[in-house]
């Protein structure tokens, strides 16, 4: 027997509420898990319109968006859009669709950050805003201030607004198209391969550590970093961040202990004149 699936009416008035609540989404970030409480904040009216009667189901859909999330903030809402759609979805077919909305959501994490980081921030309005803005200021024109909050902003709100709009408009039909065809395989590999990528790049510039350590063999004094330097260049940071990401995804441990733990054993260790 067949099992009837619900009716959920999502309403422009109902977009309208996702796009203003994607906005603030600076004012959610925390170092756990990223975007995670401004995903439920945001998607919270789509989600108790479509699990009006279904307690359980809301309740899963919450613990779901409570997972770590992070993506360019003027591009997160094209997937905010298209998650929104899918959780509707999940709803209408009694929720038996969790495990594709999670995967849809993580697979465009990393590509679309890729595509919000090249037009928002290495690159694109920010660098335009930022070189009209100050060349007028430095010239003594106040416009310069006002410049640059528009050159940057009104894209950013237009797609803050078009990506929940479209995003919804192109959720419904983004499993039968994206996932069927294969290719959302394709983008789960290309995320992967980009955080990877990103991972090694951040390692590489942002985490220090390095040891004055040397050794003595007779009269020849060698030290212990030209030696790693020589082996594998940034190898003591790079095992550093492995064994973080491994406590936290293997042992549950979570960011905050580990931040105490990395700075009472950074001052001990130097103090020691280990590191």
């Amino acid at each position: 027997m067949m099992t009837e699936m619900k009716s959920v009416d999502i309403t422009k008035k109902d977009l309208r509420k996702l796009f203003w609540r994607s906005i603030p989404v600076e004012t959610a970030y925390n170092s756990e898990r990223m975007h995670n409480t401004y995903y439920v904040f945001a998607l919270t009216p789509i989600l108790k319109k479509a699990y009006a009667n279904d307690k359980e189901g809301m309740r899963e859909a919450l613990k779901r968006h409570m997972a770590f999330y992070n993506a360019t903030p003027q591009i997160e809402p094209w997937i905010v859009g298209i998650t929104a759609a899918l959780e509707v979805e999940n709803a209408k077919n009694n929720n038996t669709m969790g495990e594709t909305v999670n995967a849809v959501k993580t697979g465009l994490m990393g590509p679309m950050s890729v595509i919000g980081d090249s037009l928002f921030f290495t690159g694109g309005f920010r660098v335009i805003a930022a070189s009209v803005g100050a060349s007028l200021c430095m010239a003594g024109n106040p416009l310069g201030l006002l410049l640059y909050c528009l050159i940057f902003n009104v894209p950013n709100y237009i797609s803050h607004y078009f990506g929940i709009f479209y995003g919804y408009k192109i959720g419904g039909n983004f499993i039968e198209k994206v996932i069927g065809s294969g290719l959302m395989k394709k983008i789960t590999d290309v995320a992967l391969m980009v955080g990877i990528t990103v991972l090694g790049t951040l390692t590489s510039a942002y985490v220090a550590l390095s040891t004055p350590l040397s050794i003595n063999y007779g009269e020849t004094s060698f030290a212990v970093q030209q030696i790693f330097d020589e082996i594998c260049p940034n190898v003591l940071p790079l095992i550093l961040t492995l064994t973080l990401a491994w406590l936290m995804r293997k042992k549950n441990v979570s960011a905050t202990v580990l931040m105490v733990t990395v700075i009472i054993a950074g001052v001990l260790l130097g103090s020691l004149g280990i590191i």
